[in-house]
């Protein structure tokens, strides 16, 4: 994955989280992503796994294809 797509993803995720209310201690702790490699994640320092977006999404409660860039928001 390229660095402005690994920054745009982690941009996407990071605001989801806010917009959902979920601490970042939260998001690590109920998706089990260590808080050292959800940090990496967001800061664009590493990938995001498929499985890592699906853990994230649904402590959200939103569609995985929302924390994608460019996505169109969510009506429901």
């Amino acid at each position: 994955m390229g660095t402005q797509l690994r920054h745009l993803l982690a941009s996407e995720v990071d605001g989801a989280r806010f917009h959902a209310g979920v601490s970042f201690s939260d998001l690590s702790e109920r998706s089990g992503i260590s808080p050292e490699a959800l940090g990496d994640l967001l800061d664009g320092m590493e990938d995001f796994t498929v499985v890592d977006l699906v853990r994230i999404a649904e402590v959200l409660g939103v569609p995985v294809t929302s924390l994608l860039p460019g996505a169109a928001p969510d009506d429901s």
